[in-house]
């Protein structure tokens, strides 16, 4: 079997957890090659692409430059292959592993699939749910920090707590595990990198997206644009749309969808503390108190789900 060129940095999930803005923050330093596709998805949907494929996203190598991967997918459940194969193809030297409040983040979840990719047919969340094991997947964050423990031990794994990624430092702890510079002052804020769910003004503009995406000229087109660039043509064709809050998203499960959630958030919140816990003595961090006073939040409604 080939050996695919890297990553040695990957951000591995969970989605809607503010892996885009940590991403972005780290695609600036210079020690770390983002590639032309923050998710290139290479250790499970575009596996048969092969290595070249994947190293074509890539700049040549360089001396003492790290390669990022950001697929969020490698922590999804209908991809149990793909933590294995990164293990045993990749030079990987520290997965980042994001938590968010877990039910919250399951509907975030549902509502960038229906609204913005449009791929999910479902009208409510509750229906969502019964259909698609993604969402409530995703979210078990006691199998994905186990899995990746498993397979790429403690010291080379970072769980990173939603409130911390996205108003911390975390830029710098991944910095000086992979023992590389501090990262500079950012130039370019990685507010704009905050995936917040939109809608297309026109059918045709998704539908061309969609097909862009899809399509192999896509990592050479993202790569001449820019993220910025593209970000801002993003900007022009989509529009900020009314969501359901988390209530109102809630309210579309039964009574027994509502108690598997519950206990789907008491399970995955209490492995995330024990785990955040056991790293704040390890490595000197202070990210559990956040992580617990975030979770008194859970039913809130509005911008949360989004």
């Amino acid at each position: 079997m080939s050996i695919a060129p890297g990553p040695e940095l990957v951000i591995a999930g969970a989605a809607r957890s503010g892996t885009s803005y940590l991403a972005a923050q780290l695609s600036t330093h210079s020690a770390i090659d983002p590639g032309s596709l923050k998710e290139p998805n290479y250790f499970n949907r575009n596996h048969d692409r092969g290595p070249d494929w994947y190293d074509s996203l890539f700049a040549p190598r360089a001396e003492g430059v790290l390669r990022m991967d950001a697929s969020v997918s490698y922590t999804f459940p209908h991809f149990p292959e793909a933590l294995d194969r990164l293990a045993a193809e990749g030079q990987v030297r520290l997965v980042v592993y994001l938590v968010r409040d877990p039910v919250p983040r399951a509907i975030s979840h549902y509502l960038y699939h229906r609204y913005y990719f449009k791929q999910e047919d479902a009208a409510d969340f509750g229906t969502a749910l019964r259909r698609n094991p993604l969402y409530a997947g995703a979210s078990d964050y006691g199998r994905w920090i186990t899995a990746v423990q498993e397979r790429f031990g403690t010291e080379r794994m970072l769980v990173v707590p939603f409130q911390t990624a996205t108003g911390g430092h975390v830029d710098e702890q991944v910095c000086s595990l992979l023992g590389l510079s501090p990262p500079a002052p950012e130039e370019h804020g990685a507010e704009a990198h905050r995936n917040n769910v939109v809608t297309f003004k026109h059918e045709a503009f998704r539908v061309a997206s969609r097909t862009l995406r899809r399509s192999r000229l896509y990592p050479m087109v993202r790569e001449r644009l820019g993220a910025d660039r593209l970000r801002r043509v993003r900007s022009l064709v989509t529009r900020e749309t009314v969501l359901p809050t988390t209530e109102q998203a809630l309210a579309s499960c039964t009574p027994e969808q509502r108690a598997e959630l519950d206990e789907l958030g008491r399970r995955a919140r209490a492995a995330a503390s024990e785990w955040l816990r056991d790293q704040d003595e390890r490595l000197g961090l202070s990210w559990l108190p956040g992580w617990e006073t975030s979770g008194q939040n859970t039913r809130r409604t509005g911008d949360q789900a989004s």
